[in-house]
């Protein structure tokens, strides 16, 4: 049962690096956010990929941030924000509904909170 679970949080992680490198490529893909469940997923599976992800020189140090004080840089804090009002404009301008318009706009505000609400660095 032990080894099933490592397997299923290796396949997690690896399925997140994945994505998270598509979302370097793609840019409606975001890329922190699957590389932090990668983090997590590597934390309960492989120590040797969990010290790669921590030592990599692009996002190592946010990682480590993140690890360590649940810290968002300003700048990231600040393009979340912009891109989720741009969207939100986006949704307004095509013609969304009214209901999907008001689900949007309140998990947009809720997900601005959080951010807005962590330590910054």
């Amino acid at each position: 049962m032990k080894r099933t679970r490592r397997f299923a949080y290796l396949c997690i992680a690896m399925g997140s690096i994945g994505v998270g490198m598509l979302g370097i490529i793609l840019p409606i893909l975001p890329t922190t956010p699957f590389l932090l469940v990668a983090l997590w997923a590597t934390g309960k599976s492989s120590p040797r990929l969990e010290a790669w992800l921590l030592e990599h020189k692009r996002y190592g140090p946010l990682l480590t941030a993140w690890r360590q004080r649940q810290a968002i840089p300003t700048t990231a804090k600040w393009f979340a924000c912009t891109m989720m009002l741009l969207s939100g404009l986006i949704l307004w301008q095509t013609g969304w509904g009214m209901l999907t318009l008001i689900i949007c706009g309140l998990m947009f505000i809720a997900v601005a909170c959080y951010i807005l609400t962590r330590p910054s660095y």
